[in-house]
């Protein structure tokens, strides 16, 4: 970072970042028509097939018996699963569901299934297994407009504060910088085709929430560097060059240490599923919020920001003219 004038590069930057949101456009268009949606959808978004084991605590103490006939079944019929969870009860019993992919064989999975009832039979009327074809609507309209109502309101709360603390200019750099890296977000989501479920709008929301304490470090410090005279002496690029290495560090800290620890969290949350996919996606997801706001706040936003602040102070000096005419 030391010799990198970030300023200079504005227009490099903008065509980066409007070449990945293009990219992913067109791959999410392209993907809509011919690979079942704009992004690859998966979890509660995705249609599946299923067999649901219900169980009885006289038939078996415990699930692990039952999940191994299962599996012997599924292996004998060439069928396999991808997740698995279970709903025990402390009376009853309780219900295994295996989840299978929605192009998956339907006449083996019948087939276990036919075979693990007559194995069921054989020791008692209680327990069976039944087959099911889940199909989903793609969307999760509900989730997807209260997350978009949470991050709006995020943003329009975080350019008020930005304008009363650190004035307009760096308002406006912040609220681009909030657009711009949830654009890039999810414009790689489309591009690299990671399996989404709800969880992506709780790393669409940390990208931004990120992205705001990015924000905080680089014009923290610009705020600080202006009470040097030798910093204000410098030209507008030299500052905010100089801005940018100071608080580079903290940018990339922040940025990976909350995706990580909010994959950490989930990938905790989806062990119980069994699935790799599962415990896979906010690992991915948290992957991606990280590059968004590094590249974003550290390298695209310093670069608009200059030209935002060299604008600014134009339009103050022309001002100044002005009231002295």
């Amino acid at each position: 970072m030391t010799n990198l004038k970030i300023s200079a590069k504005m227009h490099i930057m903008i065509i980066v970042s409007s070449v990945i949101i293009a990219l992913g456009i067109a791959v999410g268009c392209i993907c809509h028509f011919v690979a079942g949606g704009y992004f690859n959808y998966s979890g509660e978004y995705k249609s599946y097939q299923s067999v649901t084991v219900s169980y009885v605590i006289l038939d078996f103490n415990g699930s692990k018996d039952l999940r191994e006939l299962c599996d012997g079944e599924f292996d004998e019929a060439g069928v396999k699963y991808y997740n698995c969870s279970e709903v025990e009860s402390t009376t009853a019993g309780g219900e295994i569901t295996f989840k299978f992919a929605k192009n998956a064989d339907t006449e083996k999975i019948q087939s276990a299934v036919t075979a693990i009832n007559e194995k069921l039979n054989q020791m008692s009327t209680l327990s069976s297994a039944a087959y099911h074809n889940v199909k989903t609507n793609l969307g999760g309209e509900n989730v997807i407009i209260y997350g978009s109502v949470a991050l709006a309101a995020s943003i329009v709360f975080q350019f008020i504060y930005f304008a009363i603390r650190y004035r307009l200019t760096r308002a406006l750099a912040a609220l681009l910088a909030d657009v711009h890296n949830l654009a890039i977000f999810i414009s790689l989501l489309a591009l690299c085709r990671i399996p989404l479920s709800s969880t992506v709008i709780v790393f669409a929301a940390i990208t931004v929430l990120t992205t705001m304490i990015g924000c905080c470090f680089l014009f923290d410090r610009a705020r600080k560097n202006a009470k040097d005279e030798q910093f204000a002496k410098l030209g507008n690029f030299e500052q905010v060059d100089t801005c940018v290495k100071e608080s580079f560090v903290s940018i990339c800290i922040a940025s990976v240490c909350i995706a990580a620890a909010a994959a950490v969290l989930f990938v905790l949350l989806s062990i119980s599923a069994l699935s790799v996919v599962q415990i896979a996606i906010p690992v991915l997801l948290g992957l991606v919020s990280a590059i968004s706001c590094v590249y974003g706040t550290a390298f695209f936003t310093p670069a608009v920001y200059s030209r935002f602040k060299r604008i600014g102070e134009k339009f103050k000096s022309e001002r100044k003219q002005t009231k002295k005419a």
